[in-house]
């Protein structure tokens, strides 16, 4: 008997271009998963926390919706927090075999399911500013370095976000290499103001910085 495969809630399904980490600027769909209780304060899409969002898919049909929307070479996972869905997994198989990239952008709370040649993971750890739960997105830091398709992006706002940054990086060894740093901000203007501040602090310690793209070009708002 063929198995039943698990339907998602899903709060998005649209085509854009990858604003963040290290693929930015490249055309891509997103599926972005219904579910977060990881609770960042700055967080831009507090509208896709709640478990009863969204609406429920089974999978042909979220890929039925990307393929009406054009082509792109990659598929991007996001949410939401992807690893906190019973599922995840079989859509991560089946993207695979439909897309020659696919990326997940995860808080890193639980460790990888899943290692591919061609899955590759944004990873988020957060900050102690950001949520009461920071230090729970850092707890399988050995399990992401271990998969070689993990690069680290971490959210830098106001001081002592910078300072805790490099004392996390650090505590962890965490390859330079590996490292992006990226502005906290809802406004082109407070990413270009806080994004100078930041290049700074990438130049001296040898770390890329992530932009936030669609924010530049379209501003926070859904469907980007």
């Amino acid at each position: 008997m063929t198995p039943v495969l698990p339907a998602l809630r899903i709060a998005e399904v649209f085509l854009s271009l990858q604003g963040e980490g290290p693929s930015a600027g490249t055309p891509a769909h997103f599926v972005r998963l219904q579910g977060c209780d990881v609770g960042c304060a700055w967080c831009d899409t507090k509208y896709s926390w709640p478990e009863s969002g969204g609406h429920a898919h089974a999978l042909e049909e979220i890929w039925n919706a990307c393929r009406a929307l054009g082509e792109a070479p990659l598929l991007v996972v996001t949410g939401g927090e992807p690893l906190q869905h019973a599922g995840v997994e079989s859509l991560l198989d089946e993207a695979l075999e439909r897309w020659p990239r696919v990326e997940v952008e995860t808080s890193g709370i639980l460790p990888p399911p899943r290692s591919h040649e061609r899955l590759f993971w944004n990873v988020s750890p957060k900050l102690p500013s950001a949520t009461e739960r920071w230090s729970e997105t850092w707890a399988h830091l050995a399990r992401w370095l271990e998969e070689p398709n993990a690069t680290l992006k971490v959210v830098v706002g106001a001081d002592p976000d910078l300072a805790d940054a490099e004392r996390l990086l650090e505590q962890h060894h965490v390859p330079a290499a590996r490292t992006m740093l990226m502005p906290e901000g809802m406004t082109a203007d407070a990413l270009a103001a806080r994004g100078r501040e930041l290049a700074r602090a990438c130049t001296r310690l040898g770390v890329r910085m992530s932009p936030r793209l669609h924010v530049w070009l379209w501003g926070a708002r859904r469907g980007v």
